[in-house]
Order: C-alpha cells, then structure tokens, then sequence
C-alpha cells in the first residue's frame, strides 16, 4: 500500500530557512525527482514514499505595520522511497504542488488581514489553522481518490486539478519571500 505523509510545519523564527540549500524551493517550479528523495526510508513503514515538504513563515510588526515572508519547500533529507517509479513520483509531486497552493492560499489571507496589533499572534494564528485544515481535508482526499496513485485516471484528474487550482490563485504566487 503507498501511504503519502506530508508535513506542514509553520514557523515563527526570525529565519524560516536557516539553511536554503537543503530544501528545494517551490517557487523554482522544479519537478522533482528521485534523486531528491535523500532520506533513509523506514523499512517498517508501509509506506512507498514519504514526501517532507513545509510552509514556512516568519513575520514581523510594530504598532502600525505588519510584515511577513512564506516559503514552500520541499525537504530532500526528511523525503524517502522504497519504490520508484513515474506514477508514484507524479503523486508525490502533487503533494508538494498541494503544498504550493496552500502557501498561496495563506498568502490570500495575509494579504487581507486587518491588521490589529492587540491580537496579531492570535489572529495568524488562527488564519493559519484553518487554511492547515483546509489543506489536510485536500490532501486526504486527494490519497483517498487517486487511491495513493494507483488510480491513473484519478490521478491524472488530480494533476489537472491542481494545475487549476494553481492557475486560479496566480496572483498570490508573489508572496514575500526570503
């Protein structure tokens, strides 16, 4: 059985990225492949693949403003595999593109954000928990219909879903980065 894991870690650290070189950065829009998958994979586990990937944020503000910077990433160290093959590394490229549009997603919502410094960790924090929920409840399904790829009609569905959905949210892709 392939079983995809994803992991979201959202960040409050003045450098989000304290080493850029080892994670690969969505916003080159690099296909992944194998060979980034540098992980030692857990012979226990049934899963196929495992696929480390994270939102990262880090914000600043004062009385009057409010900053931040985000970052998608995938983590090659954290990401193994014991299976390799085209469909299976489509699938979890589709995590990662997942990941991508939910940073997107966040950045929508940072974006409008009334700023009110009384309650600024409260309130990103919040913000942040329901768009996590939201990209759980998408990532399951997302497992759940293309039947952890094994369903290539499905999956190819998928693909063009998320192609869509990151067409869709084009405009928020220039978030602030590092």
């Amino acid at each position: 059985m392939i079983i995809q894991l994803l992991l979201i870690i959202i960040t409050f650290l003045p450098n989000p990225d304290p080493n850029p070189k080892a994670t690969i950065d969505w916003r080159e829009r690099r296909k992944l492949n194998w060979s980034d998958f540098k992980g030692i994979p857990d012979l226990s586990s049934p899963n196929a693949a495992l696929t480390s990937t994270s939102i990262l944020i880090s914000y600043g503000y004062d009385k009057t403003s409010f900053t931040y910077q985000l970052k998608c990433v995938f983590h090659p160290e954290k990401s193994w595999t014991k299976v390799k093959s085209d469909l299976i590394l489509t699938h979890e490229q589709g995590h990662f593109d997942i990941t991508q549009i939910f940073t997107r997603k966040l950045n929508k919502e940072l974006m409008g954000y009334k700023y009110d410094p009384s309650n600024v960790e409260k309130d990103i924090q919040s913000i942040y928990q329901r768009i996590h929920q939201e990209q759980d409840a998408f990532q399951r399904t997302y497992d759940r219909e293309t039947n952890f790829s094994r369903n290539a009609i499905k999956q190819d569905e998928w693909n063009l879903k998320m192609e869509k959905e990151l067409m869709e949210l084009e405009q928020y892709s220039n978030y602030p980065n590092q």
